[in-house]
């Protein structure tokens, strides 16, 4: 599947909020090596995982409304404003951040950020030959991604504690 990249007109086909180019640009300049030496294809797989994972994670969390009803992706949006009060147009840089570090991610572990629980518990025992697993009853397991979370804090404010919007 190609890259359809989200230019902030709300497009219905869109499946990404970066290009290849832009990733790419993002990690060289952090001197990732593990994102250099991957292929094109594996590498826009993983942007388009890392788009929709976002979208997941955070959607119901992002500021404003979505711009149209018709539009594959969560950005752009109306009525958005960041932590200090200024607009977010079209699709905005920490969005497109995190989601260069949540390509980083799906490319070094495809669906890292989506995975399976199983039965819905932590994994409190696992055996290896034969295969066995435990599960801690009614826990859950929550992996946090530090940099995911910070590119966002933003937009998306981490912890307690009340956020003033303009409106």
């Amino acid at each position: 599947m190609a890259l359809i990249v989200e230019d902030g007109t709300g497009k219905a086909t869109a499946n990404s909020y970066v290009s290849l180019a832009v990733a790419t640009a993002y990690f060289l300049l952090r001197g990732n090596t593990d994102w250099s030496t991957a292929t094109d294809a594996n590498k826009e797989a993983a942007i388009i995982r890392a788009t929709s994972a976002l979208d997941g994670m955070y959607s119901s969390r992002w500021p404003g409304t979505r711009t149209n009803d018709d539009q594959a992706l969560a950005w752009p949006r109306i009525g958005a404003w960041d932590t200090d009060g200024f607009p977010l147009a079209n699709v905005p840089q920490p969005v497109a951040y995190a989601t260069c570090e949540a390509a980083l991610y799906e490319l070094l572990e495809p669906e890292a950020l989506s995975p399976s629980l199983g039965r819905g518990g932590a994994i409190i025992r696992e055996k290896v030959g034969p295969i066995e697993t435990e599960y801690a009853a009614g826990a859950s397991s929550t992996t946090i991604y530090t940099t995911i979370r910070n590119a966002l804090s933003r937009i998306v404010p981490v912890g307690g504690g009340m956020v003033f919007r303009r409106g």
